[in-house]
């Protein structure tokens, strides 16, 4: 898979697109009328509609030479998600680990309702927006942007390492041809309606 670190997603459009997290359950009801529930994801994944974040002329040359780049499905990028980019060290939206060897450890982000939790993991971390604690203090460590795994000198237990900071998703267009129209000639050049922008996670 292709996959590049940089540039990201353009954050002015990333704020007026709309999505969230997708989860596929299979629904199949009986004839009692009771229904039997098959969760075929138990981790969702994202996606988006960019359109409604293209507003202008730039916008949308800046997406347009962004899909261009890109090669349509062909290469993974950055999104920044403005509705979830943040892990803390505690509270309902905490950064937690797995481990992977005795110092290195796989940055999850954990979402708590209740007794019930579900813990996404995470590739993408922000460079310099990562801090990491073991039993509460702050330790000297490594985070490896690209990956998303944590690396400390001295090897703790998994369950004393949390960490707080930012994080991109792994996201894909989700289609190949661009479609818009033409509508009239503004100040700044062609004003353009878009169809769907579809975008959607890649899992890494």
């Amino acid at each position: 898979m292709s996959f590049i670190e940089t540039p990201r997603f353009p954050s002015s459009i990333a704020l007026g697109a709309t999505g969230g997290p997708e989860f596929f359950t299979g629904v199949v009801p009986s004839r009692a009328g009771f229904e039997k529930r098959t969760q075929y994801l138990r981790y969702p994944r994202q996606r988006w509609d960019a359109s409604p974040g293209v507003e202008t002329h730039a916008q949308f040359i800046e997406l347009r030479n962004f899909f261009l780049a890109c090669g349509g499905r062909w290469r993974a990028w950055r999104f920044p998600d403005q509705s979830d980019f943040r892990a803390e060290h505690g509270g309902n939206e905490r950064g937690v680990v797995t481990s992977i060897t005795s110092t290195t450890f796989q940055m999850f982000k954990r979402y708590t309702i209740g007794t019930l939790l579900l813990d996404r993991k995470i590739t993408k971390p922000v460079m310099f927006t990562v801090n990491v604690l073991v039993s509460g203090d702050p330790v000297t460590h490594s985070v490896d942007t690209t990956t998303g795994i944590v690396t400390i000198g001295s090897a703790p237990s998994a369950a004393t390492v949390t960490w707080s900071g930012q994080f991109d998703t792994p996201m894909r267009f989700d289609f190949d041809h661009l479609q818009a129209t033409n509508i009239a000639r503004g100040s700044d050049g062609l004003v353009r309606q878009l169809g769907a922008f579809p975008l959607v996670e890649v899992p890494l």
